[in-house]
Formats: C-alpha cells, structure tokens, sequence
C-alpha cells in the first residue's frame, strides 16, 4: 500500500476505534444511570407497599397507585408469613426473589432473572416490587445500532477529509520524487520553500543534488581532460613505434627511436602525475575547512621546486633564482608544490638559452602570501591570456592541463591567479594565496 493510503487507513481506524470507544462509555454510564433510577423507584414502591400491607390484612388500598411511576406499572407480590397473600401490577413470574422468602434479610435490592427487585420484610409481611430490564436493555440494543451507524458515517466522512489533506500535504513529496529521478534537468527542486518536514526534506535533496551534479561535472571534465591531453602523445609514441618496426634501421635510427620514446614516456608520466594533482585538487573543497590543513612555508616549497627544476634548467642554459622571505601558510604541501613546478617548468620550457627565470615569494599583510614567477623569454601570444585558462586547449602550445592545475589548486586554497606580460617582455604568472 501506498503512504497515502496506509495514513489514511490509521488515522480511520484510530478515530472509528476513539469513537466506539467514546460511545460505550457513555452507553455504560447512561445504563448505570437508567439502572440507579429503576432502583430508587422500585425501593421507595417497596418501602409505600410495604406500609399499607402492614396497616390491615388483606388486599393493601391503593397498591395499583403506588406500583405506577411516569406511566410504567412495576409488578409486586405481597406474602404473610410464606404464603402469597396478594400479586398485582404489571404481569411477571410467580415468585419475584425466592432465596428472599428463606433468608433472614430485612431489605434487599438486586436483579433477579431480568427484573430489578426490591424486596422488604417486617414481622410476618414480606414486599416485592419489581420492574423488568427488558425495555432498558432494548433502548440501550437501540442506542449502540444507531451510535455504531452514526460512527461509521462519521469516521468514512472524517476519513474522506484526512485523505484529501494527505493527498494534498503528499503532493510535494511525490514531486519530490519524480525530481529526483531526473538528476541532469535544469528545473529547480520543488517544495524548497515549504515549511515542515517536506521543506526540510526538500532543502536536503537540494543540496544533495547539487553534490552530485558538481561530481558529475568533475567526473566528465576530468575524462575530457585525460583523453584529450593523452591522445596527442600516445598517438606520438604509438605512430613512431610503427615507423621504427616498419623495416630494418640502423643502430643510430633506433637509438634516436629510443630517445623519442623515452621523451613520450616522460610527457606521459607528467600528464598522469597531472591528472591525479587535478582530481585532488577537485575534491579539496569537499573537505574540512583551512584550519584543518597543515602549515606549510611557502619559501621553503619553491626552493624545493628550484632544486628539482635546476637540472633541467642547466641543460637548457637557463638561469633559475629565488628570492623572498619566509611566508608561512596552511595548506596542502603536494598541490601547492605542483603549482610551483607546474609554473617554474614551463617558465624554463619557454625561456630561450641563456635566459632567466626568477622565483619570487613574499608575505603579504594579514598572513596572505604572494608567489610571483617570471621570465625574459617570448612572452604569451598576443591574444592568449584568456585560452590560457581553457583545459587542454590544443591550438596554443604549453596551455594544456599545466595551467588548469594551477588553476584548480590555486583556486581550491582561496588564492587567485594572475598571467601577464613581465615588465621587460617575457611572460609574468602571480599566484596570492589568503592566510
């Protein structure tokens, strides 16, 4: 069964059982009740039939009087000694309370085989009155149809109401549910703005939601990325492999086949390293806030960045130098390291020989500080400082994964990053990181 419907059965049953349960109540109190009134009457009969018994022997005067209360006539019996001395009143069995006529009671008021009985004694004169339950018991059989029927009608009427309120109040929640099966559509979340549990429900999906959309994008860019930086060069490698087996080469020709080789291999294994800072870097906002990180001195991760570059900037006959003080920062030490490398290695791919690169750190006011990387060599293309930041970006050579790292991490601390033109030619990339 639906919720709609398993509401509606509990909140029917409920108040049908409440209902039932109210009308034998007051069907128990209106017998008790019916039942103390018989009872006085019968007893004030008893006590005025036994009087004139008393007063002379023979029939009692005026007994039909006294038997008849608001048109109902009780029945009596009148005995002396054991024998029945007079019966009158309303038809009834013989003998009204035999165990009466044997025992030594003075007054004794009960039910007795469907009759309330009254019963007195005094000397030699015995009095019963009685009234027959039949009539109570049959209004009461009366009452309890008309109460059940009366009930049902009302509980089926009340039952009809609280389905019309549930279907409505359910109505947002079954929107809620067909949302939900539509993750990659543009409509908003309905029922955000309730009040109650179904807002509260909404709001959730809400953001649950947008979890899950911002994973997606992640996830699809994060594939874009990986197949688009990796075709160029597997392709490379895979098209120079097959010219090199293509015939018989000299020793020289695979050689140089080798060192082309291992040149794609090495692109390969940064474009991997890439990819995976890149997925970290994505998902450093999902955790713990700044405070979590731990601190990390961002003078001390640019010379380790000098130190592994270094080689590869001796080879190509550039100079690569470091200034700046220490700036202490929190954060993650890889991704922030991999900023470094990311933008001091292509400063040094683009510098011609005998240029120079300069490694600038600087604490900033407030614990911010500020990285600055610049070189003499060509500069940016006229036009490209905004494809720089496009992921993969084919058609500008050195704008590819690199840059949206750098990005993406920069981005993932709170910092910014800045591409310019250096002040003497050359290209300038300024990274600010908050404290």
């Amino acid at each position: 069964m639906t919720l709609r419907t398993r509401l509606t059965l509990l909140t029917f049953s409920v108040l049908l059982l409440t209902m039932l349960a109210f009308a034998g109540v007051a069907g128990t109190v209106l017998w008790r009740v019916e039942l103390a009134a018989i009872a006085r009457q019968v007893s004030a009969q008893a006590d005025a039939l036994l009087t004139v018994a008393r007063q002379a022997p023979g029939p009692p005067q005026g007994a039909t009087e006294l038997l008849e209360t608001e048109g109902i006539t009780a029945v009596a019996r009148v005995y002396q000694g054991s024998a029945l001395r007079w019966s009158g009143g309303a038809l009834g069995p013989d003998v009204l309370d035999p165990t009466f006529l044997t025992d030594q009671e003075s007054r004794r008021t009960g039910e007795v085989a469907g009759y309330l009985i009254a019963s007195r004694r005094a000397g030699e004169v015995t009095v019963q009155v009685g009234r027959s339950l039949t009539p109570l018991r049959g209004l009461l059989r009366r009452y309890a149809l008309v109460a059940a029927l009366t009930l049902l009608l009302l509980s089926l009427l009340a039952g009809a109401l609280v389905a019309r309120e549930v279907r409505r109040a359910l109505r947002p929640l079954e929107a809620l549910v067909r949302r939900v099966g539509q993750l990659d559509t543009p409509e908003p979340v309905p029922a955000v703005a309730e009040r109650g549990e179904v807002g509260a429900l909404a709001r959730a999906l809400d953001t649950s939601l947008g979890a899950l959309r911002a994973e997606r994008e992640r996830e699809t860019l994060f594939l874009a990325s990986a197949s688009h930086e990796l075709r160029t060069p597997v392709t490379a490698l895979l098209a120079d492999l097959q010219y090199t087996l293509a015939r018989e080469r000299p020793p020289e020709d695979l050689l140089a086949a080798l060192r082309r080789t291992e040149r794609t291999a090495a692109r390969l294994r940064q474009l991997t390293g890439n990819l995976m800072t890149l997925t970290r870097a994505q998902r450093l906002p999902d955790v713990p806030g700044p405070e979590s990180w731990p601190p990390v001195d961002l003078l001390d991760l640019a010379g380790e960045a000098v130190d592994l570059l270094q080689p590869l900037a001796s080879r190509r006959g550039t100079d690569l130098w470091l200034d700046g003080q220490p700036t202490p920062l929190r954060g993650d030490s890889a991704l922030l390291g991999s900023v470094l490398e990311n933008l001091i290695g292509n400063a040094i791919k683009f510098t011609p020989e005998g240029g120079r690169v300069q490694v600038q750190v600087t604490p900033l006011r407030g614990g911010a500080g500020r990285l600055v990387v610049e070189d003499n060599g060509p500069g940016f293309p006229s036009g490209t400082l905004t494809e720089a930041f496009v992921r993969g970006q084919a058609d500008v050579e050195g704008f590819g994964l690199g840059l949206a790292v750098v990005r993406e991490v920069v981005e993932a601390h709170g910092g910014t990053l800045t591409l310019s033109a250096a002040g003497g030619g050359g290209a300038r990339a300024e990274v600010v990181l908050p404290a």
